[in-house]
């Protein structure tokens, strides 16, 4: 049974993609299409940036959270760990 699933999964990511590939030579030849193709390919960039910034956001936030409590564990040592507490039960 996963045979054949595995197979017919095969031969319509070929015909798709086939297809696409087809429709994308035709799209290329006419003006609109290279148009049209040149602003897909464009959304699709910045659509890639946006995703990076908000991934390297995260990461920044993050950081920042770690860096705040190890710097309120430095300044504060009896108060960082009654913080602590209360961050862990919410």
């Amino acid at each position: 049974m996963r045979t054949q699933e595995l197979f017919l999964q095969g031969c319509f990511f070929t015909i798709s993609f086939l297809m696409l590939l087809l429709l994308l030579s035709i799209a290329v030849h006419f003006p609109v299409g290279r148009v049209l193709f040149a602003i897909l390919v464009s959304v699709i960039c910045l659509s890639a940036e946006c995703f990076a910034l908000f991934k390297m956001t995260q990461f920044l936030w993050r950081w920042s959270s770690k860096a705040a409590i190890a710097l309120v564990r430095f300044l504060h040592p009896s108060q960082a760990s009654a913080t602590l507490l209360t961050e862990t039960k919410n």
